[in-house]
């Protein structure tokens, strides 16, 4: 049998002034899958993401999470908004980590991970707290727990963004350019956990500009540009794309000097 479908976005579009920044993107992702996004800076890439999430509010079309619109419901044929609390209860279910870590800086890493189960989910301060060592533990951070954002490095930093995400129990991920920020020698550490979210089977949208990563770990790669996509293929297929554009921006990539 196979998966059910998770995400699905119907003729998804994001104008900034008139521009498609976003432009009528289809797309489905059943239960389990990791998706890579990939293309040139202002590919839209990050900007399909936080319309996913609706930190930005898409012009026009549809996301659906498990059959349930993410904009409001259907009252006699018209789509009504969902007040601000039903809105933030369907957003719970997307977790996001950021190029930036947007950790509080007077908090220790078990606190910044324990807030969100506890002010948002309601949960008592203790069970939040023990909640967040599990998941720090995940993410191998078990030793840095009372340490707080500028004790970490930045690869740490990010690893407790991603068990923050994480607290709050969503059924997908998304990640913008997580390891962006990063020195180089601290890239390998996120992604391994990223890789091993995968191994447990976490649905994840994964935008990054990390090319053998995407091979290995995807189970599709997305190929964006203009706002489009205009490659959507098995990691193996993508590579040995005959897509112009794409072949054009892997020739670009894999030319680019060490950083």
């Amino acid at each position: 049998m196979s998966a059910p479908t998770l995400l699905r976005l119907r003729g998804l579009s994001k104008f900034f002034a008139e521009v498609p920044v976003v432009d009528r993107v289809d797309l489905d992702v059943v239960q389990g899958e990791i998706v890579m996004v990939v293309g040139p800076s202002g590919a839209g890439k990050s900007t399909l993401l936080r319309c996913i999430n609706r930190i930005e509010i898409p012009s026009e079309g549809e996301v659906l999470l498990d059959g349930v619109n993410m904009a409001g419901e259907t009252r006699n044929g018209k789509l009504v908004a969902d007040p601000p609390r039903a809105a933030a209860r369907k957003r719970r279910r997307i977790g996001m980590v950021f190029q930036r870590f947007n950790l509080f800086a007077h908090l220790t890493a078990l606190d910044n991970v324990a807030i969100g189960p506890h002010r948002v989910l309601g949960a008592k301060l203790s069970d939040a707290r023990a909640l967040a060592a599990e998941q720090l533990a995940r993410v191998r951070l078990s030793d840095h727990v009372m340490k707080r954002p500028a004790q970490l490095s930045g690869g740490q930093q990010q690893r407790v963004a991603i068990a923050r995400a994480m607290a709050m129990r969503p059924v997908l991920m998304l990640f913008d350019e997580p390891t962006s920020a990063l020195d180089p020698e601290l890239v390998g550490e996120v992604l391994e956990v990223i890789r091993s979210l995968a191994v447990e089977g976490m649905t994840m949208i994964v935008v990054t500009h990390e090319m053998q990563f995407a091979r290995e770990v995807g189970t599709r790669v997305l190929f964006m540009d203009g706002g489009r996509v205009l490659v959507d293929a098995p990691p193996g297929e993508f590579f040995a794309s005959e897509h112009t554009r794409a072949r054009e921006f892997l020739r670009r990539v894999h030319a680019a000097p060490a950083t």
